[in-house]
């Protein structure tokens, strides 16, 4: 049982982890002339820079070690996050930010089907009622773009989601290996991607200072510090309650958009979202319910 003061220092830490991410469009949309393609490079590039230091200062001489026996499940899963990670800046340049961040948000549910498939994990009625709700929100959404002749961010945002749900496979798999090490695998791939599509896309290196600065932000802080966050906070709390706050992210996102920049989202993402954010609100608090925790799936980042 979580006591009540560690749940005091828990909740607003877990609360500002989402806070951190949700800035994630603010900061892509105020972005003057780097491409997508810059974004996730220099983005991905800061944070492989704070992740080194870090586990270096954790793991000292220990750290080829580590990396070593992290094995096959730390790449796996560093390859879906990454992708998840290029997925979710190409959205953010092909959609609003409410549509890439409510469709991210479905992540759990295809962890709950690739682990029926993959790990022959059975799924409870109330996860199906819940997948079929979140099936409607991201319909609706989609529906409406594709009606438009559009889709294309919305793709990239589905696919974010899946590298989300790939992640959580791969720690379900070695649930022992430390997160960061496949986040610091992740961040390598995004870099990757980052510099292969710059290349083949025919761009120069250089961006506008403006741009240079803001992409580091995204890395240190948006990212960066709302994993710390989250991590210090996700000590004190019960996952149910770290899986509810940290919607927070999916809440905060299309709100500060939409009153920084004027980015109004159609009624049918606002219909969309809701249903899907009822649908982890259903899931999660079922499962925690039926099990004491919630279902082993991880809160999607941006």
């Amino acid at each position: 049982m979580v006591s009540t003061a560690n749940r005091r220092i828990g909740i607003p830490l877990v609360l500002l982890a989402g806070i951190f991410w949700s800035t994630s469009g603010i900061l892509y949309r105020l972005i003057q002339e780097a491409t997508p393609w810059h974004v996730l490079l220099y983005r991905s590039v800061a944070l492989l820079l704070a992740l080194s230091l870090w586990l270096g200062f954790r793991y000292r001489s220990q750290l080829r070690i580590t990396l070593s026996r992290a094995g096959i499940p730390a790449l796996a899963g560093g390859l879906c996050l990454g992708t998840a990670f290029a997925g979710y800046i190409l959205a953010l340049e092909y959609t609003m930010v409410a549509n890439a961040m409510f469709l991210l948000a479905s992540a759990p549910f295809f962890s709950a089907l690739a682990g029926r498939i993959l790990l022959g994990e059975r799924i409870a009625l109330y996860m199906w009622a819940a997948m079929a709700i979140a099936a409607m929100g991201i319909g609706i959404m989609a529906g409406e773009e594709l009606s438009l002749g559009k889709g294309l961010g919305e793709g990239f945002a589905l696919l974010a989601a899946v590298g989300f749900a790939g992640l959580t496979i791969s720690l379900r798999i070695r649930p022992g290996t430390d997160k960061l090490i496949t986040i610091f695998v992740a961040v390598i791939v995004a870099t990757i991607y980052g510099l292969v599509g710059l290349i083949l896309s025919g761009w120069h290196f250089t961006v506008p200072w403006v741009d240079f600065l803001n992409c580091l932000c995204m890395g240190w802080f948006q990212i960066g510090l709302g994993f710390a966050l989250f991590t210090a906070g996700a000590k004190h709390l019960q996952a149910v309650e770290m899986t509810l706050l940290s919607m927070t992210e999916v809440i905060a996102g299309p709100i500060i958009v939409w009153v920084g920049i004027g980015e109004i989202p159609s009624g049918a993402s606002l219909i969309g979202g809701t249903l899907i954010l009822a649908a982890i609100t259903l899931m999660a608090l079922m499962g925690a319910r039926a099990s004491g925790r919630t279902p082993p799936f991880e809160a999607p980042v941006s």
